[in-house]
Order: C-alpha cells, then sequence, then structure tokens
C-alpha cells in the first residue's frame, strides 16, 4: 500500500494533440514500460474538476458521490474494467482527511488493470486529445505534470479523422489541425521545461531513437519492450472482445495491433483531390511549417479566403461550446445529455457531446 505522500510524487503525463495523430500509438508504447501506468481514454478529470477540485474537506458522502459521478462516464465504466467495490476498498484505506481531488483521480488511475506487468510506478499516462484545449486546467489540478505534445502531417491527420469519424469538410478539419496545434504550442511557449514535441512521422521512422529520447524526458530508463507494444495490445483484445471493442481496435485503431511501422504516412497523396490539396495548403500550410511540414500548391483566391473566414467562425463557435460544456456543472450536462438523446430518438440526431451515449450505449455492448 502506498502512502500519500508516495501517490501525491507520482507525476501525470498527459499525450496531447490532434485526434488521430498517433497519440493512441504513443499511449500503448508507453503503457508497456514496467514503471508506467497508461489507461484508456476517459475525460474524467475534466468532467469532475468543476464539481470536486475545490474541496478541501472531504466526507463519505462526497466519497460516494464522486464515484457515482466516475462511473457515470461510459468510457470509464466500459473500458477501464475497474470493480466499482475495489475502488471503494482502495480509497476507503485512507482516512479522509488526506484525501484531494488529485490523490483522488491518482488512486483511480493507479487501480488501472494494466495487461502487463508493473512495478515501482513511476508515472500515470494519460491520452485524451480533449485534453489539448484544456492544459492549464490540468496544470492547474497537476502542477508536476508534464506533456507530450504529437503532431503529424495536417493531410494524412485529414484523411484518418475523415475515415475513421466520417468527418466530410476538408476545410474546418485543416483549420481545427491548425487551431488545436497552436493552442498546444502556446501552452509550451509559456511552460517549455513541461513539453516535449515529437512528429508522428519521426516517431514511426525512427522508433528507437525517439522512444529513448522521451524515456530522458521522463527520467525513466528505455526498455526495449516497448518496441513489441502491440502483443500486450493483441492480448487486450483477445481478452477483452466484444462489439465496441472489435470496433474501436479492429476498425479505429487496428494499426496498434500491429508493429510499429510507416504504413500511415503520406497516405494523402493518393487520397485527397487536387482541389482538396489546395484548400488545405491554403489553411494550413503556413502554419504546418512550424513543425516542417512542406506543402506542394500555394493557390490562393476570393474562394478559399471566404471559406478561411467561414471555418474560422466554425471553429470559434465548436471551441466556445466545448469549454463551455465542459466546465458546466454535471448536473447541467446530464440535462443536455437527456436532450441529446431525445433528438436523438426522434431525429436521429447526436453531435459529438453525446456520441459517446450511443457508441456505449447497453444494447450495443
Amino acid at each position: 500500500m502506498l502512502t500519500i505522500n508516495e501517490i501525491k510524487s507520482i507525476p501525470f503525463l498527459f499525450i496531447v494533440g490532434r485526434g488521430r495523430s498517433g497519440t493512441s500509438l504513443l499511449q500503448a508504447v508507453l503503457g508497456d514500460h514496467p514503471n508506467v501506468i497508461s489507461t484508456n481514454e476517459s475525460p474524467f478529470i475534466l468532467t469532475l474538476k468543476k464539481k470536486y477540485s475545490k474541496i478541501e474537506t472531504w466526507d463519505s458522502k462526497l466519497l460516494d458521490s464522486f464515484i457515482t459521478d466516475l462511473y457515470e462516464d461510459l468510457k470509464f465504466s466500459h473500458f477501464w474494467k475497474i470493480d466499482q467495490q475495489t475502488l471503494r476498498r482502495s480509497i476507503g484505506q485512507y482516512s479522509v482527511e488526506q484525501l484531494t481531488f488529485s490523490v483522488l483521480c491518482k488512486i483511480v488511475y493507479l487501480n488501472f488493470p494494466s495487461s502487463s506487468e508493473k512495478r515501482n510506478i513511476l508515472w500515470l499516462v494519460d491520452k485524451n486529445p480533449i485534453y489539448s484545449l484544456f492544459i492549464n486546467d490540468l496544470i492547474e489540478i497537476f502542477p508536476e505534470a508534464k506533456f507530450i505534445h504529437l503532431v503529424r502531417d495536417y493531410r494524412d491527420n485529414i484523411i484518418s479523422r475523415r475515415k475513421s469519424f466520417g468527418q466530410k469538410d476538408v476545410a474546418i478539419l485543416a483549420k481545427s489541425w491548425v487551431k488545436f496545434n497552436r493552442i498546444i504550442n502556446n501552452s509550451s511557449k509559456k511552460n517549455p521545461t513541461l513539453f516535449y514535441r515529437i512528429r508522428y512521422e519521426d516517431l514511426v521512422t525512427a522508433p528507437e531513437k525517439y522512444i529513448s529520447e522521451m524515456c530522458d524526458f521522463l527520467h525513466i530508463r528505455f526498455e526495449v519492450q516497448m518496441l513489441s507494444f502491440h502483443k500486450t495490445t493483441n492480448k487486450f483484445f483477445n481478452e477483452n472482445k466484444d462489439k465496441v471493442v472489435d470496433r474501436i481496435l479492429g476498425e479505429i485503431h487496428s494499426n496498434l495491433l500491429k508493429p510499429i511501422n510507416t504504413e500511415q504516412i503520406n497516405k494523402w497523396e493518393k487520397k485527397l483531390n487536387k482541389k482538396e490539396i489546395e484548400i488545405v495548403d491554403y489553411l494550413a500550410g503556413r502554419y504546418a511549417l512550424e513543425y516542417n511540414y512542406i506543402q506542394t500548391t500555394h493557390k490562393k483566391n476570393v474562394l478559399f479566403f471566404i471559406i478561411s473566414i467561414k471555418t474560422n467562425i466554425q471553429f470559434l463557435f465548436t471551441y466556445k461550446i466545448t469549454v463551455m460544456y465542459y466546465k458546466t456543472p454535471g448536473i447541467i450536462r446530464v440535462a443536455l445529455k437527456k436532450i441529446f438523446v431525445k433528438l436523438n430518438a426522434w431525429f436521429g440526431y447526436y453531435n459529438k457531446f453525446n456520441r459517446v451515449k450511443f457508441t456505449y450505449r447497453k444494447d450495443t455492448i
């Protein structure tokens, strides 16, 4: 049993980046280190922060409320596989006077049932692309945290999101790629010692070199087994097969079942047409130079200028709604979910905030 001070001393590593940039790959690689716990995706730190992060004195009623709200997150309850009574007992080992929101979050992570053998935990690794927009919130809760910023070629990122999530508008995808990476980059400039940046293409081309660099950044020893992470992923896949896992690993993250490879580099050359390349180069090409991605076209016209204004407005609106949603008290989020459930039942409507409700609902599991 770890002491509270030992728990407090274990830092978080947050993998941030635009979704479909290889963040799941990096999470799986780091998760195969014996001194690292790397969990499945669930943004519960963010969804519970508003309600619990300022609490200074905990009691049994608040703990019950915390655990109830935690298991309301469908990604957590389905993919983390932590027995609720086991978690209660783990938390119950400590007096309530010792507990804080950050400590409770770490206890939850420490209870994650890893597929590989763990000892002397030195880092807790979390991968949630949405956290890219809330880095200041994460630093507020976990000031000792570090971040790995993973960047992928904007054109390959676009075709991956289009394939995995059915997002068709390449213009808004290009603008979102710029905005996400710029937000992360601005945070890294304010806290440079907390960040390590890596391009997806470099990671898969020279994995041992860059994984070793990341281990140095974290002050842990490089373990060769990290290069064979796919064996652990296959083990998890075989032990947890159901409809949702089949879709997540079999369709969206099928590359996690293979060794590190370069198959996903430059696929955009065959998947994007000439007009699409011109649009995304116009919208993202100049900023992409920040990460040494070179645009292949330089076409400018009034239509592209109008598209740029439109996508700026679209992203700003979505960004403001996203921030408002995650900073809204839980009771309001629950009400919003109920509204979205009704909209889905009546009109087949769903959006990014309630998509998970229909992906993980019980009748599909």
